[in-house]
């Protein structure tokens, strides 16, 4: 997919929840394919795509990380702000 013009540009309207569904994995049969065709010839659309692929993959690589916070982590971090909040 080649992503030009302003990247940040909101996809056309009602082609959002579409190509949300193309890029988790639902969407199927004519609307996959229709949403696919239409974001490679909408520069708009085919960036809004490419950029929640790439979101969604690294949030599942970060989900499916093994290396996560130990369970007490989130304590440790209350302890340590409510001791620099102390006078």
């Amino acid at each position: 997919m080649n992503l030009n013009h302003n990247q940040d540009a909101a996809p056309c309207k009602n082609m959002e929840a579409i190509l949300q569904q193309v890029a988790d994995g639902s969407a199927t049969g004519i609307k996959k394919f229709y949403a696919v065709a239409h974001a490679s010839r909408c520069h708009k659309c085919g960036n809004f795509l490419e950029r929640l692929r790439i979101t969604l993959d690294v949030l599942r690589e970060s989900k499916n990380r093994t290396n996560a916070a130990p369970q007490d982590a989130i304590a440790r971090l209350r302890s340590q702000i409510s001791n620099l909040e102390q006078p």
